[in-house]
This record gives C-alpha cells, structure tokens and sequence, in this order.
C-alpha cells in the first residue's frame, strides 16, 4: 500500500501545534551528470545504494517492444547477506492496484457492467453511508480513480497473523461499519485503499474464486509475469527480499495483508517491467488482454472537477502521473512497511523503468537517475510553453479539502491553508505561518491550467469555476483547495495558538497566590497529559501504531484525560471565583482552563478524544 501511515499523524498534529519555527532551508545540490551506458547506471545506483543505506535493489528499463536492461543491486536480506538476483521477489505494494484494475476492466470490456455500474448493484450487501446516493450513487469509476470520498485504509486494517484469500467483502464489511463518502462522489480524488478491496470483492463476486487465482489466470500469466506471486506465503518459499527500515536496515519481516487486491502482489524487475510495456504500448505488447482503448482509458485522469476543467494530470484507473524532475511520466508506485516499488514510463519518449528497494528509505535520488538515463537514451526535449496573464479574481485564501483520513483532519484545518495573490501570469501561494502549509508559486498556460515553478512546465493545477464563471478553487496535483474567507483561514489556527499560550501559563506563578491550588495543578495536568500524549505519539512508528502497547495506551489515556481535566479546572475557577481574591493568578487559571477546553473541542471535532488506535 502506497506510502501511508508512515509515521502516526496524531504526533504531527500534536508537534505542529506547538511549534512556531521555521522550515530550515537548504542549498539545492549541484546534479550529476546522467549516466549514458548501462555500466553507468549500475554504478551510479550502486554508488546511491550505498550512500542511502539501501539494503538492496532491483532494476530494469523497457521500451515498446523489450526489456532493454535488468540489475541487481546489494543484498535482499541483511542478516544472511544473500544477495538480489534477478529472480529476487520484491513486494510491489500499490504498483497491485493497476493489475486489479486490468481485471475490471476486462469485465467492462465483456459488458458484465460499466464504469458508470453502481456499486450497490454488483455488491448489495456491502454497507455504503453515501448522504448523494439519490443523485450521485458510489460507482465503479469512482473506486478505480479514488473519487467515491471513502477514507484510507485504519491502521488495524493492514496487517494479519494469517492469510487470508478470497474474502475482500467480508473484510470490507469487518473494518468499518460502513464505506462513508465524505463528500459528493466524482469531485475531488482522495487515495483510498479500500476502494480497492471493493474491487476485489467485485472481481470474487463475479468469478466465485479469490482474488489470487483471478488475478494470476487473468493478468499475470497472460502478461507473460509467470514469476509474479499474489501470496506472501508462496513468495516467502523462493528467492525474495526481506523488509528493512530506517538507516540500520532493521528487518521489518513480511507481515500478511488482510487483503491482496490494493497492494500485496511480488514481482521481480524483469516481470513488472512487462506491466510497463504493456500500458506504455497501449496493450499492444500483450495482444488480448485489453483493447487499446481501455488502456489509454486508464491512462487518463478521470472523474474530478479538475479533469472535467480540462486537467490532464491526475489519477486514471489504477494508473497516475507523477512529476519527477520536471518531466511528467505515468506510472504507479507502491510502499509498504521495509519495502517500496516504482513503475514509471513517458509515453512520448517510448521508455520507462521499473526500481524495486527492500528498505524505506528516501528513494529519489535513485529514481531521478533512472529517469535522467531514460531521457538521454530517448534524446527527448522539453515543449515550449508560452503563458498568459490571469484573472486577479482568483486572489484570496484557500484550504484543502479533507484527505485519506480523518486522523489528518485537524491539521489539514489549521495547516493547509494558503495565500493567492495574483500578478501578470503568475500565482503565488503563501502558508498561513512562514514554514507551515502550501507555499509555491504558479505560471498560468491559458485556459486556468498551471505549472508550479518548481515542477518545471508541467502543468498539474486547474482553477475551478462555477457555472458562472466565478473561482470555487484550485486542484493543485491531485490536492483539492476550496476558496474561503479570511476568516474561515485564520481563526482556527488564532484560536490554538492562543489556547496553547494561555495553556502554556497555566504552572507559572507565586505558588501560595492561590487559596485552592488545584486551580492552577489541573490546568497544569491537562498540560502535561497533553505532553505525554505527544511523547507516546512519537515513540510510535507504522509497525505497532495499530497494536495494543504502551505507546498506544498512553494516547488513549492522554486523549481522555486532557478534556477531562480542561473541565475540571473551569469547574474548580468557577466555583471557587468568589473566594480567590489574586485576581491576576485567578484569571490566569480561568483563562488556561478554557484554553484547555478548546483544545478538548478541536480534538473531539476530529476523533481525536478518547483514541484507540488499535481500534480505529
């Protein structure tokens, strides 16, 4: 699964908060030249390897009609030292969702259903909380393109101590209650892994078989990937790379997926690069499996307002653009825990690759030096672009819509909020504090679409329009962000930095000013569970944020007991008001335990009180 829940939001909402620095900057280095023959590359990636602390790796690169290069790098397990060979099994994670996706759409291609199908009626028993059902039902489209609204996939709903096979909808129905659009389906894109288990669920309803055999009889063999498993346990039987994490390349093991259709599948470089060619020749290295039309289909951004405004860039159908180094290229990627994947092509230069890494550290440099060796093979050249000037309408404040999770709500609202000001062709974007929140400036290409400055020409914004022609927002890259007013932009986080301030008071002052010392002791408390709560959050990482342990039992304890001495202390101020005669200390004491309470407020707006995580 792509890249999620690397390390626990609620530490980041909670250090956010309190932190008032700057953003460090740093020097861009200076980039090497790009490696011109294959004896290059290799050296250069060894040389990225080693100096990243990667464990191991696997690559390849492909055009059209073959595999034009494979290496293997470093070791796929650490403690023994074996080393990666060309058979070396990688966990792919997300990189899964575009063989699921192949799969519907065979069916569509076959009429079982269409991409406008609601989901209801392929899966009735499957619990859909959508309050647009009546006019915007949750559809097939929507789950493939990551716009049904559904949140991402709750730390309990990754991993198993068994595997399990052929049950995404009972999986679907176990997790949640229900699948709740949060808002109108078929606007804004939000990645959600479990719009994917649906899938699944809609393959295994329709072929009576789990998702492993469909997908192995109907995408792998036929793709020619015949090294290619869907089953950590028949992957751990032959040659395969073990996780690794952080600069130590601790092991991380090969934990089991509660489900396979959004991220479990193994390749090794040479089987996925044939995934590569495949989309890049629009089905035609692989006759049969696809048309050529519903490949270029998947290719295609799909069911956003900012598609619909003329946007190109964006999600498809198990497949995505990406921006690296200012170049677009299409592709997908995939992460999960000690292990990561990159499949990417350029359509206009003929060529991709594929990288697979055993660790999660930083990849980029490694990618950017594949994509740099890919550019100088294919002598492709950047377009020229002109620009034009923007309408001044579109300058005021903007925030974020909500994104995978709720978890991310609170800091989305304080944080994800930026400035438009608008000048000739050109957007500039500043974060509500120096350092916190979207800061990025804009070239305007004509007809609303955008290019960030720092992403070269490539355009991957769109201002979006009502019918009446006026701003409602900007889809910046896959982001949404909805004009507001200022005050919708400032009070929220005017409200918390005063709350923390006043909070931040509550244990100073002359210790016998006070006739009742629990005045100033339970706002200090509330502090203090406030701080360990934080303490407990950053001592967590993915592996055992949805487990039951110390850490976790700390933020549930922390997350109760901060309201609940907030209330305490306006209790206590109140009712002993009259018998304090400090008025200074006594108002100080009031004035923290409110803080306190508005605190406990925003927390509980967003699921943040009382919280198990093992739970959530």
């Amino acid at each position: 699964m792509q890249r999620h829940f690397k390390r626990l939001i609620l530490s980041l909402q909670l250090a956010l908060l309190c932190a008032g620095a700057l953003a460090a900057t740093e020097a861009v280095p200076t980039k090497p030249p790009a490696a011109k023959t294959p004896v290059e590359l290799q050296q250069r990636l060894a040389s990225l390897l080693k100096e990243k602390t990667l464990p191991g790796a696997s690559y390849a690169v492909f055009d059209l009609k073959e595999t034009l290069l494979t290496g293997q790098l470093g070791v796929g397990n650490q403690k023994t030292q074996a080393k990666v060979s060309d058979k070396t099994l990688f966990r792919i994670g997300s990189i899964t969702k575009t063989v699921t996706a192949i799969a519907v759409m065979q069916l569509i291609e076959q009429g079982q259903f269409d991409l406008q199908t609601p989901v209801a009626e392929l899966l009735p028993t499957l619990p859909i909380k959508n309050p647009y059902d009546s006019s915007d039902p949750v559809r097939v489209i929507h789950l493939l393109s990551h716009s049904a609204g559904f949140e991402d996939e709750h730390p309990k709903g990754f991993h198993s101590d068994t595997e399990v096979r052929g049950q995404h909808l009972q999986t679907s129905q176990r997790q949640n209650e229900a699948l709740v659009a949060r808002w109108r389906p078929g606007h804004h894109h939000s990645y959600s892994n479990p719009g994917y288990v649906v899938l699944g669920a809609i393959l295994e309803a329709h072929y009576k078989q789990p998702w492993d055999d469909i997908i192995t009889r109907q995408v792998l063999k036929p793709l020619g990937m015949n090294d290619s498993l869907a089953l950590t346990s028949m992957a751990e039987k032959l040659d395969h790379a073990d996780g690794h994490s952080g600069a130590e390349m601790r092991s991380t093991g090969n934990d089991f997926a509660r489900t396979q259709a959004d991220g479990a599948l193994w390749c090794n470089a040479a089987d996925l690069a044939k995934l590569g060619r495949f989309a890049l020749s629009d089905g035609a290295s692989s006759p049969g499996v696809l048309k050529p039309e519903s490949v270029r289909l998947m290719k295609t951004a799909q069911a956003t307002d900012g598609a619909r405004a003329g946007l190109t860039h964006g999600y498809g159908l198990g497949l995505t653009h990406l921006i690296i180094d200012g170049v677009r290229w299409q592709g997908h990627t995939g992460a999960v825990p000690g292990q990561s994947a990159v499949l990417m092509f350029h359509p206009e230069q003929g060529m991709g690759f594929v990288l697979l890494i055993n660790s999660d550290m930083p990849k980029r440099k490694l990618v950017e030096a594949l994509t740099a060796y890919v550019i100088g093979q294919s002598h492709w050249q950047r377009p020229a672009v002109t620009t034009q000037a923007i309408d001044a309408e579109l300058e005021g404040w903007y925030r974020t819509a909500p994104g995978r999770t709720e978890l991310f709500g609170l800091i989305e609202v304080l944080m994800n909020v930026g400035h438009i000001t608008v000048k000739g062709d050109s957007l500039l974007m500043s974060p509500i504090l120096p350092g916190l929140g979207p800061n990025a400036s804009f070239k305007h290409h004509g007809k609303d679409l955008l290019a960030e400055a720092d992403d070269g020409d490539v355009v991957a914004s769109v201002v979006l329009r009502d019918s009446a022609g006026k701003t409602t927002g900007i889809q910046m890259d896959g982001r949404h962000m909805f004009k507001v007013s200022t005050a919708s932009a400032l009070l929220p986080m005017a409200s918390v930095l005063l709350s923390l301030a006043l909070l931040l008071s509550a244990p100073f002052g002359r210790r016998k000013a006070l006739q009742n010392p629990w005045l100033r002791r339970l706002p200090s408390l509330a502090l203090l569970s406030l701080i360990g709560g934080l303490a407990c959050a950053l001592s967590l990482n993915f592996a055992i944020m949805g487990q039951l342990n110390w850490q976790t039992i700390g933020i549930l304890l922390a997350t109760t007991a901060f309201p609940l001495f907030a209330i305490a202390g306006m209790f206590v101020s109140l009712r002993t008001w009259k018998q304090e005669s400090a008025s200074v200390a006594k108002w100080r004491c009031l004035l923290a335990s409110l803080a306190a309470l508005v605190l406990s407020a925003w927390f509980a707006a967003h699921q943040l009180f009382a919280l198990a995580l093992w739970a959530w």
